[in-house]
């Protein structure tokens, strides 16, 4: 068996993810989605229900108007940005952070990188949720394998903080890397094929016919949030985007130049607030 078969056959390992969280990441592809009927299904869920409420009346959502109720926050928020407190919310709960796991770093990380993605998406003019939930899905893999291989997890992290690639050390390490792990959970989840692939493609995304958008949204928004959080400045940015991929998404490096400002911070508010 390899490690990859234990990482899954260790069924303790495996996160739940909620039914109510399925259906809205199958929403991303149905264009006559049934809001009625998917807040139904979110109100059916009291537990996650009264996280969102709570969070959808803070100042950030829900402003000097009191949300009661889910179909009080689709009013007031509208459906999209729901959508995003409550994919939020699920997939926070179903990763429980096992011992020895910076969980908060963790989700720190991947919201920023979703919150950059959407940010790409609306720059291009794609989708900005489905973006946000393959950021936010992005690095999946890397509890996965803390929690399936937790001694070969450390190693990866040692010799990632000394300078290593950690998709090419956990490649030499365990013979596969998180993406592979994160895409394969998703795929589990039955997820939309095109999410599978852009976790499963995020290191690489120009070496796969056809490309995926979602794989190159992961791919630069990983860059530019690694940017905003190490404080580069904005002269050194065309040297850390590769030109292939901006061009695969139509992006225009002079408009992310003129608008890389906007990312400082971004995806904290939202991280602070699920956690």
């Amino acid at each position: 068996m390899s490690l990859m078969d234990v990482l899954f056959e260790a069924n303790q390992h495996l996160p739940a993810m909620s039914s109510v969280v399925q259906s809205l990441i199958t929403s991303f592809e149905d264009p006559d989605v049934d809001i009625d009927d998917i807040a139904r299904q979110i109100s059916r869920d009291q537990a996650l229900t009264a996280k969102v409420l709570r969070l959808a009346n803070t100042a950030a959502y829900g402003g000097n108007r009191k949300i009661s109720s889910v179909n009080d926050a689709v009013l007031v928020m509208g459906f999209n940005t729901l959508r995003t407190l409550v994919l939020s919310c699920g997939l926070v709960n179903a990763f429980k952070a096992p011992s020895g796991f910076d969980i908060r770093r963790f989700w720190q990380q991947s919201f920023k990188t979703a919150a950059t993605c959407a940010w790409l998406a609306r720059t291009c003019r794609q989708n900005q949720d489905a973006a946000f939930t393959v950021g936010l899905l992005h690095n999946m893999g890397d509890i996965l394998i803390f929690m399936g291989h937790p001694d070969i997890a450390a190693e990866v992290e040692k010799t990632v903080s000394a300078g290593g690639v950690r998709s090419e050390v956990e490649l030499h390490l365990l013979g596969f890397d998180y993406a592979e792990v994160g895409s394969e959970l998703a795929r589990r989840w039955r997820f939309p094929e095109a999410m599978v692939r852009a976790i499963a493609e995020q290191e690489s995304p120009m070496s796969h016919e056809p490309t995926s958008s979602g794989a190159i949204m992961i791919f630069l928004g990983k860059i530019l949030a690694q940017a905003t959080q190490s404080g580069v400045v904005v002269e050194r940015l065309p040297e850390l985007l590769p030109r292939p991929e901006m061009d695969a998404l139509h992006l225009n490096i002079d408009v992310v130049l003129t608008r890389y400002s906007e990312l400082a911070g971004m995806g904290e508010d939202l991280a602070s607030l699920v956690m």
